[in-house]
């Protein structure tokens, strides 16, 4: 919740293995001292540290001093983040960080000294660029036979620390020999030979080298390339975190990205960017975007050069993709070339000339659809709507509720009987959208109290009679629905307004968090410039009942079976998190004239959606992919062995494929549905396809009905519990005409 206030995977072979086992690892010749160039904390830091420490101890609901601080828990924490699979600090390392820093870390955080943090990456980052260049030149010069009975334990992360740097040698080459195999397999098929002489498998080993190669040398660019803002960034936010797990400081480039997420557009050439082997590849267009409109761009071209206006072309092969980021992107009706390698035309490159814009971001709205299913006397329609976050914007941005009352309108229009709403893929957003959304189903009443620091309790209630839905509703959520998704499910839950449907439980985050800028006096270097921001949690909220969802969530009224709850992504599992509890309920009255769910109706509703979870095709589906992947999660230990490997494979493959026909064949019982979309998305797709060039457009971007590629399993059970209430509430109705 939100309330603004102003790794590897690796592989290798066994017998030079077992023969490398009692050597250290050399640095690689291609080493140098450039690459060790250590990274310094400005002047700037250090007033962005005190003002951290000073809003953290202000401003945080828990009200804790940092001189509770445990300097060992801290350390541990930032060791974890930097090292997580423990494969460059021994025991020793982490004595000696402790002996220290431990008696002066809060002194120094104090002082706004960020010292500690900077010399333990320092550290960190030369052991990391000594480990991968001889993981380089180790890789690019072996022979490698995967003949040996070694094993790999995936689980690092709860490992001890080695005990020395030998233990280290020794799991680098079990590391590098897992990705190594994993990297070959890979690249042969299933029924592949299990003769490691035959052809086949020494080209697919030869490929796999090169390729871990890349992927390692990418890795230590990444590390050479990792900047003080980011250290510091890293380190405060440790400290931030200790105090809850929502708690996070935010250097200025990520502070800017958190306002675009929230407000739904940004300025730029409105191409989705990604990273292919040190390329910069565009993976999409957005629609009605400049670079659509361009009509010289196209998916999968690469990004060579970028300059601005007619300034010189700055080569971008191998340059973070943060960093080409930041030069696509500018202010609006400003001029970016880009020199471009056109996927249609490899062999030549070209300059393109884009002008920036601002881009809405489409693809993070509310969207909706209709479904046609049978009913008993005759077809019903029922009306979803997705919402992925309670956006919104203090200017004329896009808001979700207005949003979602848009589409329900829509819905309405069509002859939707019953809505669903789902957010099983919503993780929260801002408070009063939140509030308002859940006014659009109630026509008056308490959505959630809030609990600040000083103990004071506010309710925010809904004052707008005015209703968009007073029909059934259903809320579909998941264990990653948080935050502002569970006020709106509990609150309508309380209100005896929504039937919830999904995952056994919500995530369980009933915290709120305020984004407060840095404050700096004028005389501070950059303090004009744009500043750093800390997102801390202020308050706690709780559902008009007076239970609160932090921990617990929401529980489902009818629950299906899920891998979810069998991940460790619920606010439960995350450090620090803070702990549940109760405050006294609202007293209301609903009017009487408002809908409510009988709690009768919730009870066989839920038998009859049981009962077709026992027997229904795509539930037998479900249970049986979920065992595959919670045996396939559990296993820790993988062989080194490669005929053993390719025969495991084979094994898996089949099993794979059996559920992806499965999944494949179940598409054809989906429900038809026709797809409803906001104005500004409607109006988006007709730019997009005009600027192609495409005929009839107009027509082209009318939603037909259709059936989905893909059966939504949940989403498709809780059209069924929709039909079935529908169904019990016109049974009711015709009871209540007949004479007694």
């Amino acid at each position: 919740m939100f309330e603004p206030m102003n790794p590897l995977p690796m592989t290798f072979c066994q017998k030079m293995l077992l023969s490398l086992m009692s050597f250290a690892i050399p640095l690689a010749s291609g080493f140098c001292q450039s690459d060790l160039a250590e990274v310094e904390p400005t002047p700037l830091m250090k007033h962005e540290a005190r003002w951290l420490v000073q809003a953290l101890e202000q401003a945080h609901f828990s009200k804790v001093s940092i001189d509770k601080l445990e300097p060992k828990d801290f350390l541990a924490s930032f060791l974890k983040k930097l090292d997580k699979q423990k494969l460059y600090f021994t025991q020793d390392d982490v004595d000696r960080f402790n002996n220290a820093y431990s008696p002066t870390l809060v002194t120094f955080f104090k002082q706004g000294n960020l010292f500690p943090g900077f010399e333990v990456y320092n550290d960190y980052k030369k052991r990391s660029v000594k480990r991968l260049d001889w993981a380089i030149s180790w890789v690019s010069g072996s022979e490698v036979k995967f003949d040996s009975n070694e094993t790999y334990n995936t689980d690092r992360e709860t490992a001890n620390w080695a005990s020395s740097d030998d233990e280290l040698d020794k799991q680098w080459k079990n590391l590098v020999a897992f990705e190594l195999l994993n990297e070959t397999l890979s690249q042969i098929d299933a029924n592949a030979s299990e003769n490691l002489d035959s052809p086949e498998i020494k080209k697919a080993i030869e490929v796999a080298a090169d390729r871990i190669s890349s992927r390692y040398k990418r890795w230590k660019k990444n590390i050479i390339e990792f900047e003080a803002i980011d250290v510091q960034e890293l380190y405060l936010t440790t400290l931030t975190q200790m105090f809850d797990p929502h708690t996070t400081f935010m250097n200025i480039k990520e502070k800017e990205k958190f306002d675009q997420q929230m407000n739904n557009e940004f300025v730029g050439i409105g191409a989705v960017l990604r990273d292919e082997d040190g390329f910069c590849t565009i993976k999409e267009l957005l629609p009605g975007g400049p670079a659509e409109g361009s009509r010289e761009l196209e998916p999968e071209d690469i990004i060579l050069k970028v300059a601005q206006a007619e300034g010189e072309f700055v080569d971008v092969v191998d340059m973070k993709l943060a960093k080409i980021v930041d030069l696509i992107k500018g202010p609006k009706d400003t001029l970016v070339r880009l020199e471009i390698k056109p996927i249609q035309d490899p062999s030549n490159t070209k300059v393109v000339r884009i002008v920036r814009d601002k881009i809405k971001l489409t693809a993070n709205l509310a969207s909706g659809s209709l479904h046609e299913v049978d009913g008993k006397d005759g077809n019903r329609l029922i009306g979803a709507i997705e919402l992925p976050s309670f956006y919104g914007s203090s200017g004329n941005g896009p808001k979700a509720t207005d949003d979602v009352e848009e589409l329900i309108n829509d819905l309405k229009k069509q002859g939707a009987e019953g809505i669903i709403l789902d957010l099983r893929r919503n993780g929260g957003g801002y408070l009063s959208e939140a509030v308002n959304l859940a006014g659009l189903f109630i026509s008056r009443g308490p959505v959630v109290q809030v609990k600040s620091t000083d103990g004071k309790i506010r309710k925010k209630f809904d004052f707008n009679p005015k209703l968009a839905w007073d029909g059934p509703l259903i809320i579909l959520a998941s264990r990653y629905s948080a935050s502002a998704s569970e006020i709106v499910a509990g609150a309508l839950q309380n209100h005896k307004r929504a039937i919830i449907v999904g995952d056994e439980t919500t995530h369980g985050k009933g915290t709120v968090q305020s984004l407060i800028p840095m404050n700096l006096p004028l005389h501070v270097a950059g303090a004009a410039k744009k500043r750093s921001a800390a997102k801390i949690t202020i308050q706690k909220y709780y559902l008009p009942s007076g239970g609160s969802t932090q921990i617990e969530g929401v529980r489902s009224d009818i629950s299906m079976d899920s891998i979810n709850m069998h991940l460790p992504i619920g606010e439960s599992d995350l450090d620090n998190a803070l702990e549940w509890d109760q405050i006294p309920a609202v007293n209301f009255r609903r009017p009487k004239e408002e809908f409510v769910y009988d709690s009768d109706n919730v009870d066989k509703l839920r038998e009859l959606s049981q009962s077709r979870q026992k027997t229904l095709s795509e539930f037998l589906y479900l249970k049986e992919n979920i065992s595959w992947f919670r045996k396939k999660r559990e296993t820790k230990t993988l062989s080194l062995n490669l005929p053993t490997r390719i025969s495991q494979k084979k094994s898996d493959e089949e099993v794979s494929k059996g559920l992806r026909d499965t999944f494949k064949s179940l598409a054809e019982k989906a429900f038809p549905l026709r797809k409803a979309k906001l104005k500004v998305v409607k109006d988006q797709t007709l730019k997009s396809l005009q600027a192609r060039g495409e005929e009839a457009a107009a027509e082209a971007s009318k939603d037909k009905l259709e059936k989905p590629k893909e059966l939504d399993i949940r989403l498709h059970e809780s059209v069924r519990i929709m039909v079935d209430w529908l169904d019990m509430l016109e049974g009711e109705q015709v009871s209540q005409k007949k004479p007694s």
